[in-house]
């Protein structure tokens, strides 16, 4: 414990802080960090330095926030004493009679915040980023940040931060107020000396009349009664009540150091809730696959990425390797085609500026992509990904053709949806190079990157490619070669029955509703022109000649859409009407949303979901349930407050489900709900 806080004090009096946990890539807070923090505090109290200094002695970062696992082998009452004790820790160091400041770079998120917090000032390096994402796991602040922020900030910038959130970047932080100042690496000291010259910094000399306004019980009525509006046009409350909660404790107290002690009694209640723990549980799941697939500094092998076709998919898989950090070429025979994506690319550069800039990178991204008309650029490739049309004739020419131009170690990867790898390994001399990295549209925002395992795919090709995956911040999730590999196994017959119900009568409206009433980020109907009919059909297809009794009959109906040329979003209409991207939709009755009713058509929806999960387990296409629970949470939006398909399968009950399923298999007399017998393994 002793090494976790080192003090050394400077000339002027200045203790320097550093925070180095033991054994953890990261620094977070847990009850061994505020213990010994306890004993730095003690010693100041005794001995007041001239000013202290805090920071993180882990390139990382400050501090990522408190254990998270942590949180979840706490007694009820543990987990209080923790927080109340944390809080008068915190309370005890700002009332020091010294200036503090948080010297910060990396992240300082949620605890990590809450230390900064209780310092006078925040003087924070260009790559620094600050946030309190506890609602993101279902929690509110749980160290005095629900007070400090608003108290900093004032009450509608500070609660915002604390409802969404929101992590700022340093640029940011700086003009909210939360950072006093932001300067590069060779500044940093200087400027935290500095901070700790002004002094401690006074209490507010007077509040604005608005905030002077908000200390009445009217006034944060009506605030309170914009933020649930603002906050319910994003979350439902009976899936994500932690943000609602913390709305109703800032009507009752305001911004007061009443605030502290409710602010303990609402996050040890929502700790329990199954909210809470399913969205714990996914941010342990994401951190679980990206140990499994980072590699240790100078192991990956990529640096050069070659992407051939450079269509919708192909150009923003270019663009971002590029804005990642990598050498990019990208090839196309079209020529209009390849000027399109290189605009495109430079579209994202401008959006990510801020992040370019913070990342203090020597070469700007637009300098590390090249269109490559010519195709010279796969000689240098380390890795080679193929974004071509899903037509395997094509695909095994060109990779016949590229292998020779290829340098021996390079990879190839295809972004294929619905193509087996076995039958594109064919047309390779060394088929244990190519391995399947599957990307979902768009890239800049989808986190999933399904990578694929062929029967003779080597360890290092896959080994490589997922950690490709992850330095390009993406979640990757290793999967047998299968038809539809995880995500689009499991959606198509959700998808599918969504346009059965749409043949048989039902509302568009009404299944998207159904769908997110469940949880889910999007109905179905509106997934699958986003998506791309075409494509959700063509993935239908190969899906059925796999797998014929689960699949079932495709529709009719998005037959004749494709035949019609009515692809979705990308045509300007699918099932819905598109303006500018937006769905033409009609309002719903209240009549038409009954609940009861509303539930029984996400079970229609869901359940075959569910089945497709399971025969995924007894297929062997993943190694654990946790693999099949991250694809549909990272690649298919499946409601992140439920866990996971198999996580919500196992808290409703197998049993239950399978029950379900039989009843739907016999009301609807269709093979395709049958259950799967992979559900044996599950009861067992």
């Amino acid at each position: 414990m002793a090494d976790m806080w080192t003090i050394e004090r400077d000339d002027e009096g200045i203790a320097w802080v550093g925070l180095d946990a033991p054994g953890k890539s990261t620094n977070t807070l847990d009850r061994q960090v505020l213990d010994a923090f306890e004993t730095v505090i003690s010693g100041f109290e005794k001995n007041p330095p001239n000013g202290i200094v805090l920071y993180s002695k882990k390139e990382a970062g400050f501090i990522a926030g408190a254990d998270i696992e942590m949180l979840g082998e706490l007694e009820e009452e543990v987990l209080r004493g923790v927080l109340e004790d944390g809080k008068a820790l915190l309370d005890r160091f700002e009332a020091l009679p010294c200036a503090s400041v948080a010297m910060i770079h990396g992240h300082c998120l949620g605890g990590g915040l809450e230390v900064a917090l209780a310092c006078d000032r925040r003087v924070a390096r260009t790559d620094a980023e600050a946030g309190s994402p506890e609602v993101k796991l279902g929690l509110i602040p749980g160290l005095g940040a629900s007070y400090r922020l608003p108290a900093l900030l004032g009450a509608a910038e500070g609660m915002k931060l604390v409802l969404t959130g929101k992590t700022l970047d340093a640029e940011a932080a700086r003009s909210a107020g939360l950072f006093d100042e932001v300067v590069p690496e060779r500044h940093l000291r200087t400027a935290a000396r500095a901070a700790i010259r002004k002094g401690k910094r006074g209490k507010k000399a007077h509040k604005s009349f608005k905030e002077g306004a908000l200390d009445t019980r009217p006034a944060r009525a009506l605030t309170a009664r914009q933020m649930r509006k603002k906050t319910s046009e994003k979350l439902r409350e009976e899936h994500y009540p932690a943000p609602f909660r913390m709305i109703d404790a800032f009507e009752e107290y305001g911004v007061s150091r009443d605030l502290l002690e409710e602010e303990t009694d609402l996050f040890v209640d929502l700790a329990q809730t199954k909210t809470s723990r399913n969205l714990r549980r996914v941010f342990m799941l994401r951190e679980k696959m990206k140990h499994q697939a980072e590699l240790p500094p100078g192991k990956l092998e990529i640096g050069h990425v070659h992407v051939i076709g450079a269509g919708e998919m192909g150009a923003e898989i270019a663009a971002w390797a590029a804005l990642k950090g990598f050498e990019v070429s990208l090839t196309d025979i079209d020529r209009d085609v390849l000027a399109k994506a290189v605009q495109k690319a430079h579209r994202l550069f401008e959006t990510e500026d801020d992040e370019i800039k913070s990342r203090g990178d020597l070469r700007p991204p637009r300098n590390r992509f090249i269109a490559d008309l010519a195709g010279d650029g796969v000689k240098a490739a380390d890795l080679v990904i193929d974004a071509l049309p899903e037509k395997l004739e094509l695909k095994s020419d060109v990779f016949g053709e590229l292998e020779g131009r290829m340098k021996d170690t390079a990879l190839i990867a295809t972004n294929t949806s619905s193509l087996r790898l076995k039958d594109m390994a064919g047309a390779l001399k060394k088929p244990g190079r190519l391995v399947g990295l599957h990307f979902f549209n768009p890239v800049r925002k989808m986190p999933l990157v399904e990578v694929v395992k062929a029967g003779r795919t080597t360890k290092r090709a896959m080994t490589q490619a997922a950690a490709f995956a992850v330095a390009i911040d993406k979640t990757a999730v290793a999967c047998a070669d299968s038809p539809g590999f995880i995500v689009n196994r499991a959606l198509t017959p959700y998808l599918l029955e969504a346009a059965r119900m749409l043949e048989e009568g039902y509302k568009p409206e009404l299944i998207d509703a159904a769908a997110e009433r469940f949880g889910m980020a999007q109905g179905p109907v509106e997934v699958a022109d986003h998506v791309g009919l075409d494509i959700a059909l063509d993935v239908a297809r190969h899906l059925k000649e796999a797998f014929p009794e689960q699949v079932g009959e495709i529709p009719q109906r998005i037959c004749d859409l494709v035949e019609e040329g009515h692809f979705g979003v990308k045509s300007g209409r699918g099932f819905y009407t598109y303006q500018d991207g937006e769905p033409e939709k009609d309002d719903l009755d209240d009549d038409e949303c009954d609940p009861e009713s509303l539930d029984a058509m996400a079970d229609r929806l869901i359940l075959p979901l569910l089945n497709a999960c399971a025969a995924l387990i007894r297929e062997e296409v993943v190694s654990d349930s946790d693999e099949i629970d991250a694809a549909l949470i990272f690649g298919a939006g499946f409601a992140p407050f439920r866990g996971g398909p198999i996580t919500y399968a196992r808290e409703r009950g197998v049993k239950t489900v399978v029950s379900s399923l039989k009843a739907l298999q016999k009301e609807h007399e269709a093979a395709r709900f049958k259950p799967d017998d992979g559900w044996k393994s599950l009861t067992a």
